[in-house]
């Protein structure tokens, strides 16, 4: 059985792995490194500050699935993030699109709110992804309802499904990275420790912590208690520390460009793709729409209007802990002037 790594958070670093991808930056040159995929709109969840689209109710037919990935392979693109929009599980064409993506060469990344999981999608993630998270974000039913807007019941289905999952990967040998996920907030703290009781109890890998966008409340403290207290070789507890380190500067960057955008970027339900998933479907994030324009992946990513708007992002409207946020600093670094640099 091949051994699970869960992830740390550690984008800075992580950008610096990818020297290839830097040099064809500098180059003008194949620069993505990892894509989320919303492949549906629909969710059967109710969450009162969801942030996804689905009011919209697209999703993207199979040979949409297929022009894209294919785009994808020729970008070299190297991890994919099948997430949403909505909530992936509901598309009907979710196994097949885990076995292309793999057998395309990328790894896979899962988000989900686990209502819908059953023990045939529970195999194919174990097969095909290198990680699956599970959004519970509570560790009782009644902050399940604040959290996600669903009865008990539902809570009661996702922890039954969460077992399941853990069950299918210790049977399979799987090494993919099953964690939960908890966003912490003002209303929140008070379950963080319930949460990982829970997440322990079911055979989940790792409890996750990482903050409400917009939410400022300091868990450092109940975070480091609940790693001592509950971590050990079977379970983690982990958290987002590079945005949770954000609170202290307050919305100042420390990057003038948002390089980050060339490196990671979002493919929507309705098939348009954007320069930043938490600037879905906002015109001026747009790079192109590929069913709208009749345009292949490739060609909508290799167009001028990805310059334009690396030109004019506004960083003020962009959150101050967002995913390029940590790797767009160290841009700005690689990017600048060094003073004698020549003298190593």
């Amino acid at each position: 059985m091949e051994k699970t790594v869960f992830n740390e958070f550690n984008s800075g670093r992580k950008i610096l792995h990818y020297q290839d991808k830097l040099a064809r930056f500098f180059d003008a040159g194949k620069t993505l490194i990892v894509t989320e995929f919303d492949l549906t709109n629909r969710c059967n969840n109710n969450c009162p500050l969801c942030v996804g689209v689905k009011e919209n109710g697209s999703q993207l037919t199979w040979e949409e699935i297929k022009m894209i990935v294919a785009g994808l392979k020729k970008m070299d693109n190297r991890g994919v993030i099948v997430s949403g929009g909505g909530e992936p599980l509901l598309h009907p064409d979710f196994i097949r699109t885990l076995e292309l993506l793999k057998n395309s060469g990328m790894e896979i990344g899962l988000n989900s709110n686990g209502l819908a999981l059953d023990r045939e999608k529970a195999l194919a993630i174990a097969k095909y992804c290198s990680y699956f998270r599970i959004s519970l974000d509570a560790g009782t039913p009644e902050m399940y309802k604040l959290t996600h807007g669903m009865p008990e019941k539902s809570f009661r289905k996702v922890c039954e499904n969460m077992r399941l999952m853990a069950e299918v990967k210790k049977e399979t040998g799987s090494p993919v990275s099953f964690t939960a996920g908890f966003l912490t907030g003002e209303k929140t703290v008070g379950d963080m420790e319930k949460f990982v009781v829970l997440c322990k109890e079911l055979g989940v890998g790792a409890a996750q912590f990482r903050p409400f966008t917009g939410d400022n409340t300091d868990v450092s403290g109940e975070y480091l208690r609940l790693k001592e207290k509950y971590e050990d070789e079977d379970f983690k507890v982990r958290a987002s520390l590079q945005k949770y380190a954000r609170f202290e500067k307050g919305p100042e960057k420390d990057y003038c460009r948002c390089r980050g955008m060339f490196f990671s970027t979002v493919v929507t339900a309705d098939a348009k793709v954007f320069a930043c998933l938490h600037h879905r479907q906002e015109e001026d994030f747009l790079i192109g729409d590929m069913r709208g324009e009749g345009k292949t992946f490739e060609e909508v990513w290799n167009s001028s209007k990805k310059w334009q708007i690396y030109e004019t992002i506004d960083l003020a409207k962009c959150p101050p802990y967002c995913r390029n946020d940590s790797f767009n600093t160290v841009l700005e670094e690689l990017a600048g002037d060094c003073i004698h640099k020549e003298f190593l």
